[in-house]
């Protein structure tokens, strides 16, 4: 028989794309000429993994290491290419097809839209979710932020979700495709934290189904879903084989790893809480996903000539062109976070469609999402609620590996718009009265206003960083008018909130108007689709703006200048012939700005999975006490120290007392445990003295030293290392390099023989060298990526097959028809 498939079929989804691109051209409208944006995260990437990079580009290979930030650590979670991983091809051609950020963006609005599509939703409400979905403001900020990968996994997931939910629907060959494709593309993100919030929904949502199937005796039918999720899920995994290996191997060694000392951790795993919970959400706080000023907004804002504080500072006698340029950059954010960049807003009409959608949907899987968003908000609380949070940061799987737990809004933003685009499409769908839905509009508008209303009355408006706002004023303004000036900040404050909500209410009023219309037949469903749209779309591209505009964009060379561009303290540095040491930048937060790495070797750096043992060196000894500990620096050979000169302008100091790339010492000190390895840290002498833990298989000893003995470093490579030694008796050598899975992954060898090497002075590497002239090699040789390569390629192909399996059934079954 004649073939079903038809090209207008198509012409729907293939407008609502149109409608994604032009939506996202016009909200970042300054790429089309040529603008880019200014990605402070993404220029702290850059500087981590250029010296990777240099690497490639010279050898065409991956070295997996890099020293050039935070004295040396892997490099699988800064940069590296997976060759056989076919996630890795289609994610990198995709990425190519658009500009940044358009590129994500649309990307987010696709994902969101195959969902939509699978769900068999009206293509006006697929449009509008995806677009909501892709809005939302956090995913607006953390774009703007450079958290790119973060993007990309929030964009897969909805379209894995789609695969599971063709595998419950008993499509069980497209479902398994789908499911692993887009599985093996959401680990290509390569956020796991992200992931890790959508397998508790993918969990939560199978449970929910499979109980269904079991209860309606469709035991056959859930016995091939758990096979297809499970074979789909090997298939999805085995393609990222390589990174996820690499990963969770570095994740034993990182921050989220346990940890040596006993003293301090008890040995425990993860994050610290604290700094787990630092970027916690306050419960009142939560109002923002209606009223997005409910705390201010961003932690530096604008106010307009109207406000009251301009008006305060011109009554007091300031200049109006003066008065207008403070009002330009005020603290307005008075939440309990200690800085944020903007809300998390999903939009008070797709909170409030989500609400009525409890009240008059009548499938149970409402409960599910409701009880989704309470769990993720609470988790986003952190430490306002820590009799939860607590509980499940110690005994929820996995959990405590990660940290800002405000990312979960972003998963609450998902599930409002998913439960939204239900109501709406039901709304549409079914032949509701106005009468009938009358009660139901009026109650979810009353949550939303009770609540808001109740928030906006029992705010003080006050900052916990107003005092010393206030102190900074009374330098210039005197303490009686910086109180004056202060207290109208505050007003300002309060009236931002109120105007919010008159906008809210307004906003909602227009919905059910719409709404009021449509059920009365006024109107058809494609107005009411559209209108609606457009009323959602205005909501939050009106709020994103913001937070995210055109002065965010900088032409291409201005972007490349803030990393780019070498300082006069970068090229003295650069002047020294022999590149092979560390430098250490005083003028800046070094233990959080990956600048310096991108032209030197640095101590510091950007990351959120250090090694845990240079975290912990720099906790307990690198700084302690506010000061310096300048034998750590030199046993790192810090060569170079880059502190505040004249006028604060940096000034280069060359650092005499660096030991060098290595060194001979004349004791090895054997100490009970890493408690005293760390301790004797403060007081040893490095250039003489190695300190080891009892573990490392090593006796106290002292070596004859000699002015003769030499040992050099004779050439370098991110992932190789050889040396020369040349001593007339043994001698025991400390190479100025961190420590990492001695003998596992970092392999030694002494004139080509495998030779152990030991792990001493907490960090670095320490190696008994016989007497006579010899040749010691580093080589970083993971065995993650030696064998996850092969399981990357199988997978790739399996999922190629799966794919063409999936098009010639589709093929023969419509033909059959």
């Amino acid at each position: 028989m004649k073939s079903t498939f038809q090209f207008k079929n198509l012409v729907p989804y293939l407008i609502g794309l149109l409608v994604f691109l032009i939506v996202t051209f016009i909200y970042f409208s300054p790429v089309i000429s040529g603008k880019t944006l200014s990605m402070h995260d993404n220029n702290q990437a850059t500087g981590m993994a250029q010296e990777i990079f240099d690497y490639h580009t010279k050898t065409g290979e991956w070295a997996w290491w890099t020293n050039s930030t935070f004295g040396g650590m892997p490099s699988f979670l800064i940069g590296g290419g997976y060759p056989y991983n076919i996630s890795g091809h289609i994610g990198a051609f995709v990425g190519q097809l658009l500009p940044v950020p358009v590129n994500v963006i649309f990307l987010m609005m696709a994902g969101f839209f195959i969902l939509m599509i699978t769900l068999k939703k009206n293509i006006w409400v697929a449009v509008l979710a995806s677009i909501a979905y892709a809005l939302g403001t956090y995913n607006l900020l953390y774009t703007e932020a450079g958290h790119i990968s973060k993007i990309i996994a929030l964009a897969y997931a909805p379209a894995l979700f789609a695969g599971f939910i063709l595998i419950f629907r008993g499509k069980y060959l497209v479902g398994a495709f789908v499911t692993a494709f887009f599985l093996a593309m959401e680990l290509y993100a390569n956020h796991l934290q992200i992931t890790y919030y959508f397998f508790i929904i993918l969990l939560v949502y199978s449970l929910y189904e499979g109980i269904k199937l079991i209860m309606n005796g469709e035991i056959k039918h859930a016995i091939i879903v758990v096979l297809c999720l499970l074979g789909s899920a090997a298939i999805g995994v085995g393609t990222n084989a390589e990174r996820l290996w690499n990963n969770l191997t570095y994740s034993k060694e990182s921050t989220r790893g346990s940890s040596d000392l006993t003293k301090t951790t008890a040995g425990k795993s993860g994050l610290d809480k604290d700094y787990a919970f630092g970027w916690s959400y306050g419960i009142d706080e939560t109002l923002t996903l209606v009223v997005p000023n409910m705390m201010g907004g961003g932690s530096m804002g604008a106010l307009p000539k109207s406000s009251e504080t301009f008006q305060t500072l011109t009554a007091g006698g300031v200049e109006a062109n003066m008065a207008e340029q403070f009002v330009q950059q005020l603290p307005l954010y008075f939440g309990e976070q200690s800085g944020t960049s903007g809300p998390a807003y999903s939009g008070i009409l797709i909170v409030l469609l989500f609400i009525l959608g409890l009240f008059i949907s009548k499938n149970n899987l409402k409960w599910v999402w409701l009880g989704l968003v309470t769990f993720f908000i609470m988790l986003a609380w952190g430490y306002h609620f820590s009799a939860f949070n607590d509980f499940i940061f110690q005994y929820l799987p996995g959990y405590n590996k990660f940290r800002a737990v405000t990312q979960t809004l972003v998963i609450v933003h998902f599930i409002l718009v998913l439960g939204a685009a239900s109501t709406l499409n039901q709304l549409i769908n079914d032949k509701f009265e106005f009468s009938s839905l009358k009660k139901p509009l009026l109650y979810s508008a009353g949550i939303i206003l009770s609540l808001v209303l109740i928030g906006y009355f029992s705010l003080n408006y006050s900052g916990a960083n107003d005092d010393n706002f206030k102190e900074s004023l009374s330098q210039s303004l005197g303490p009686d008018f910086a109180g004056k000036v202060m207290a109208s900040i505050q007003s300002d404050r309060s009236g931002m909130v109120f105007s919010d909500i008159i906008r809210g209410i307004v906003l909602m009023a227009l919905l059910a108007g719409l709404i009021y219309f449509y059920t009365k037949n006024k109107i058809k469903a494609q107005v009411f689709g559209l209108v609606a749209t457009i009323l959602v779309v205005f909501d939050l591209f009106s709020v994103g703006k913001r937070y995210f505009n055109n002065q965010d964009f900088v032409s291409k060379s201005q972007a490349a200048a803030i990393v780019i561009e070498p300082t006069a303290a970068d090229l003295e540095i650069l002047k020294d012939t022999d590149p092979n040491f560390r430098m250490i930048n005083l003028t800046t937060s070094f233990w959080s700005d990956a600048r310096d790495s991108y032209f030197h070797k640095s101590i510091g750096g950007y990351h959120g999975a250090k090694l845990k043992k240079i975290q912990e060196l720099y906790e307990y000894q690198m700084v302690k006490d506010g000061k310096l500990n300048f034998k750590v620096l030199n046993m790192l050979n810090t060569r170079y120290f880059v502190a505040p000169g004249q006028n604060n302008a940096p000034m280069v100091q060359r650092n005499p007392d660096a030991l060098g790339n290595v060194w001979f010492v004349d004791t090895l000190q054997v100490v009970n445990n890493a408690d005293e390895v760390m301790a004797a840290l403060g007081t040893f002498q490095p250039k003489t003295r190695a300190v080891v833990d009892k573990n490392q298989s090593l006796s106290g000893k002292t070596y004859t030293t000699s002015a003769t003995n030499s040992i050099v470093l004779k050439s370098y490579a991110p992932n190789k290392l050889v040396y020369e030694a040349n001593a007339a008796t043994p001698q025991f050598a400390v190479f100025s390099e961190i420590f990492y899975r001695g003998n596992i992954d970092w392999i030694s060898s002494i004139d080509g023989k495998p030779a152990n090497h030991q792990n001493v002075n907490y960090v670095l590497r320490g190696m008994e060298i016989p007497a006579g002239k010899h040749e010691i090699v580093f080589e970083f040789k993971p065995e993650s990526v030696e064998k996850g390569k092969y399981i990357d390629l199988s997978s790739s192909i399996v999922i190629i097959l799966l794919g063409i399996g999936t098009l010639v059934s589709g093929f023969v079954k419509r033909k059959a028809e």
